[in-house]
């Protein structure tokens, strides 16, 4: 038998491995200038790609020209405008699709007779196992220009080809093509400008703080106590409870059970574990004291958690709503 190597390590990789992004797609729109559609505030990140033509995005404080092939990202689902020009007059989204429908449950048509633009437009959901930390530090706005990435083009073809081929199983795999592309463009901008800060803020230690990171985030599933962890990094207990405070801004006890969660949503989401398994992985002694930190960390049980890992984030679409609002009536 052949042993294969593991892959290096880097840190980017376990930021993109902990984001388990999953991806729903709310329609592909085939707009004719002019157009425009306005998107509200909405606690599910959104993204559009365009797949032919061209858009002007308008997010508040930023306005960004889009080029066929572009792909926009908004981590934190701010509310934004797309039309051919900054001329046109938007119209929410969601009564374009009331008014329009959806050609199969997916496809809107609307616009003038003027040069036509297609995008793909969809909401996507992160791992809950991130910290609120890290999710603040992507920006409003993430655009990655198709010129500026050559994996991008290749995907694109891929998409549109599936989206128009109308075979069955069509809408999943363009929905796992398009979790590959949002995949991608995270990993472009850890690279680009962030990376340093996003992926490993123990770059930013020295020393014995960071000796007791390196510590908690390798041996998590050990019980560690103040007083063990000081002595493992050669600090007095105050001594490491303060410098730990100042340099990772929080307490030592509290870093070790978000890096024991994070960890646990991981392997719940994976499915190869059972709850037993990966309670003893986080560190806990008894499956009860495990399932009430879970709850505490994530609202919801760790069974419950596992069994709608694999779910997309829920976005409901107008047209359903519309029928089922038919039938109650």
């Amino acid at each position: 038998m052949t042993r294969l190597a593991s892959p290096p390590h880097d840190a980017v990789s376990d930021v993109l491995r902990t984001f388990g992004v999953r991806s729903t797609i709310l329609c592909i729109s085939e707009l004719g200038a002019p157009w425009a559609f306005s998107v509200p505030v909405a606690p599910v990140a959104k993204f559009h790609i365009v797949l032919n033509g061209q858009a002007l995005l308008d997010a508040g404080e930023s306005s960004i020209a889009l080029a066929e092939g572009d792909l926009v990202v908004l981590p934190h689902g701010v509310g934004h405008t797309l039309a051919d020009d900054d001329g046109s007059a938007a119209t929410p989204l969601e009564e374009l699709i009331d008014e329009y429908g959806l050609d199969g449950g997916l496809r809107l048509r609307y616009g003038g007779s003027g040069p036509l633009t297609r995008l793909l437009c969809g909401g996507f959901a992160l791992s809950e196992g991130i910290p609120d930390s890290t999710l603040r530090l992507f920006p409003n706005v993430l655009h990655v220009p198709c010129e500026g990435a050559p994996w991008l083009a290749g995907l694109l073809a891929e998409l549109d080809e599936e989206a128009d081929s109308g075979r069955p199983g069509a809408s999943a795999i363009v929905a796992k093509i398009a979790d590959v592309i949002l995949a991608q463009a995270l990993r472009f901008w850890l690279v680009d400008a962030k990376w340093d800060r996003l992926a490993d803020p123990r770059r930013m230690l020295e020393g014995p703080i960071a000796k007791a990171v390196s510590a908690l985030e390798t041996r998590p599933s050990e019980p560690w106590s103040l007083d063990g962890l000081a002595r493992h990094v050669g600090l007095s207990r105050s001594a490491l409870a303060t410098k730990f405070r100042v340099g990772v801004g929080e307490s030592p006890i509290r870093y070790l059970s978000g890096v024991r969660m994070r960890q646990a949503a991981s392997e719940l989401a994976g499915g190869g574990l059972t709850l037993h398994e990966v309670a003893r992985h986080a560190g806990y002694a008894t499956d009860a004291a495990f399932a009430k930190a879970f709850k505490r960390q994530f609202g919801k049980p760790p069974g419950a958690y596992r069994d709608g890992a694999g779910d997309p984030p829920h976005i409901e679409f107008v047209s359903e709503r519309v029928e089922q609002a038919h039938h109650d009536s």
